[in-house]
């Protein structure tokens, strides 16, 4: 009989069995890895938002600056435009009731030059908030006066606008017109007590119409109900170039929109009053936002001091006298825009430059104003606005009468420009 020789007996609970698991020092290991991968990856992401933030707010700036900029040359380069006529050497003719201050005659007289009043501007400041409005066209408004910050200007352009109306016909006591578009009648853009502008290039008038246009042709009747006279200088139907024009007075100003962005930052913006010219003594403006962002607009207006070669001297608004603004032939606007968040992540502390101000983030010297201390991006923007309705050259007197004449400057080897 055979015998089966046995090995030791193994018991179960002595065998090993495999390991599954980490140990404590590869766990520590894999956070410390996972950790400084999730840490990355934060800060990636905090850098990418941060930069959006700064693109996506350099853009708005960029935007809101030329928006602004733009909006404000085309009336600045029409300013004083009254049609075919030479504002210089055309006065116009004013027999309206109750026209604006800047549109009213002196005593004694029915008519005016549009170039005193077709550019005018102020500068606001803590000490003259309550007072820099009065004797304007705006006085005691409080959507301007009280609004327009301080360490800001406001600037006021006065120009006709070409209406789509041909004249057909005309008398002293009436104008008949073609009307296309249905701009004149009852409920239209003009009805009765509208202020117009009629106008050749050797006569203007300002009116008010009295009647609400119908018919074709329309009659628009300019009577003594609300004219000083029911008569016009001439009948215009004679000249051929005689158009009926709107009267445009705008005021740029900047004013707080009441509004804060998610930081808890004051919204500032940039607007715009049009005069709706009443038939009452009491200023109506039509105020709207235009731009958002203009924490300041800084204006110098260019006077041209010598008619020799055309000198240009720039001054601010306190530095000029009421004669200076028929000369002023051109003009530097600065606006001072930010956006809104704290794109930034530190406190601006630039230093910017506009037309006769600098703003800086601290202690300031004397004549610098401060910008506000927060993390929104600022920059400025500076555009030179010339005016194409002012002539070059010196405006005299001639000899000893009311006449007035522009002496022209050509300096440039009789080309005959006076303006370059």
């Amino acid at each position: 009989m055979k015998s089966h020789k046995r090995g030791p007996y193994k018991n179960a609970a002595t065998v090993m069995s495999p390991q599954w698991g980490l140990s404590l020092v590869e766990l520590m290991i894999a956070l410390a890895l996972s950790v400084t991968l999730i840490l990355g990856i934060f800060t990636v992401y905090m850098d990418s938002s941060r930069t959006a933030r700064v693109g996506e707010g350099l853009a708005r700036v960029q935007e809101s600056g030329r928006i602004g900029l733009e909006i404000m040359s085309k009336e600045v380069r029409m300013a004083g435009f009254q049609g075919c006529a030479d504002a210089y050497t055309v006065p116009v003719r004013v027999i309206a009731d109750n026209p604006p201050p800047s549109l009213t005659p002196a005593t004694g007289e029915d008519t005016l030059y549009f170039y005193n009043s077709a550019l005018l501007g102020w500068e606001v400041t803590a000490a003259t908030q309550a007072s820099w409005e009065n004797g304007t066209d705006f006085d005691s408004l409080g959507i301007i006066q009280a609004d327009a910050l301080p360490d800001s200007d406001v600037l006021m352009v006065q120009r006709a606008r070409l209406l789509s109306a041909a004249i057909a016909n005309s008398t002293s006591a009436s104008v008949s017109i073609e009307d296309p578009n249905g701009l004149f009648g009852a409920g239209a853009a003009f009805s009765s007590g509208s202020l117009l502008m009629i106008a050749g290039c050797e006569n203007a008038d300002i009116f008010r119409l009295t009647n609400n246009p119908t018919g074709t042709p329309k009659l628009a009747m300019h009577g003594s109900g609300k004219n000083s006279s029911d008569s016009l200088s001439i009948a215009y139907a004679a000249d051929e170039d005689a158009e009926v024009y709107a009267l445009d007075s705008t005021v740029f100003f900047v004013a707080d929109t009441g509004r804060l962005d998610d930081n808890g930052n004051t919204i500032t913006a940039l607007y715009r009053a049009t005069n709706n010219f009443p038939e009452s003594a009491s200023p109506s403006f039509q105020r709207e936002e235009l731009v958002e962002g203009v924490e300041s607009m800084q204006i110098q207006y260019g006077l041209r001091i010598n008619a020799t070669n055309n000198t240009i001297r720039y001054v601010s608004a306190p530095a000029m006298a009421a004669s200076d603004w028929k000369d002023v032939v051109v003009i530097r606007v600065g606006l001072l825009v930010s956006a809104g968040g704290n794109a930034m992540a530190e406190n601006d502390s630039q230093t910017y430059e506009l037309p006769g101000q600098t703003f800086v983030p601290s202690g300031p010297a004397a004549g610098e104003l401060v910008h506000a201390a927060d993390r929104r991006l600022r920059k400025a923007f500076v555009s030179t606005l010339g005016i194409r309705n002012r002539r070059c050259g010196e405006f005299r007197q001639f000899g000893a009468t009311d006449f007035w004449e522009w002496e022209t400057a050509d300096n440039n080897g009789g080309d005959g420009d006076p303006c370059n």
